[in-house]
């Protein structure tokens, strides 16, 4: 399969560049900067520009759309906007022009709502699902949520497949692998021990306030974490699916980012929510059940027994 990938050249981009290449499938990268990864062609491509896109999606099977502003925090709101769902519909709109039959669509479980909320929120039952709505109070997470529903419209206009993967809080723990992300997007910003040091804030500090300069405190992301590795898996599965059409899936690790066994946190923080599964030990409060069912999707990894995890044992 020929795939074109955006934001190739950024943090999570060098991980599903490598598990699309390992997977055997031919990749282009299209944007304004190539990949660190020798031997990978680049095209140059803008997020603004539909007619640059169309140039590169040439000969495309399927797109795996990445590039995006990938925080609030990152851009002011009608930046956020303009580059995430007005450069998500050029995407989608060069896809059909070049005949490519797929879109794979990086969203985010901001797009739920529970990563930058105004207030204290409230799950209606949990574990979260898709079918869960979705009230988003920030630029960033309405901005995957409404170029999801862009996705849902070119699959009911054209022939084209869109899936769109919600990542909930990727974490770099293989230190490979990590080295590689940080060699690219806001990556360039951080050591390595400077990223899993905001790692260690997540889990020493779970309860302190939010801040603009600081990691998310983990409630507000239900505690969801999902290791690199397996968010590129996931991306891998969804081009090879056979599956037309739109869908969306939570794509997240089998355990959580915090030391507290998931029942005590449930009792704790939302104790009058209705559980629809049993949570042992250290279980997801978002379900990823239908990514296994449908793409075959299934996590491996944990940062519990990683890189970062032998790290933090030294570090203390």
């Amino acid at each position: 399969m020929r795939v074109v990938l955006t934001g190739a050249s950024g943090s999570i981009g060098s991980y599903v560049l490598r598990e699309v290449l390992e997977g055997g499938h031919e990749l282009v990268a299209a944007g304004r900067t190539a990949p660190a990864t020798d031997g990978v062609r680049h095209v140059p491509a803008t997020l603004d520009d539909t007619a640059s896109l169309t140039r590169a999606f040439a000969a495309a099977d399927a797109v795996v759309h990445l590039a995006a502003i990938t925080s609030p925090y990152r851009g002011s709101a009608d930046e956020v906007i303009e580059v995430n769902v007005a450069g998500t519909a050029r995407v989608l709109e060069a896809a059909v022009a070049a005949g490519a039959a797929k879109v794979v669509f990086a969203s985010s479980g901001a797009a739920t709502g529970f990563s930058f909320p105004l207030a204290d929120r409230t799950p209606e039952y949990l574990p979260l699902d898709e079918e869960h709505p979705c009230q988003p109070d920030d630029s960033y997470g309405l901005s995957k949520l409404l170029a999801e529903q862009l996705c849902a419209r070119w699959s009911r206009a054209h022939d084209l497949a869109t899936v769109c993967l919600r990542i909930n809080q990727n974490w770099y723990v293989d230190r490979p692998g990590a080295d590689a992300a940080l060699r690219g997007g806001w990556g360039k910003a951080f050591t390595l021990e400077q990223l899993w040091e905001r790692y260690r804030l997540q889990l020493d500090q779970p309860e302190r306030p939010r801040g603009p300069d600081g990691p998310p405190p983990p409630r507000d992301l239900l505690w969801a974490v999902t290791d690199a590795r397996d968010m590129a898996q996931a991306f891998r599965l969804a081009l090879e699916s056979p599956r037309g059409g739109h869908a969306v899936y939570h794509i997240n690790g089998f355990d959580t980012c915090s030391l507290e066994p998931t029942e005590r946190l449930v009792a704790r923080h939302y104790p009058e929510v209705p559980l629809r599964e049993s949570l042992p030990e250290h279980a997801t409060l978002v379900s990823y059940a239908k990514a296994a069912a449908e793409l075959g999707y299934r996590p491996v990894h944990t940062w519990r027994e990683s890189d970062f995890a032998e790290w933090l044992s030294r570090s203390r």
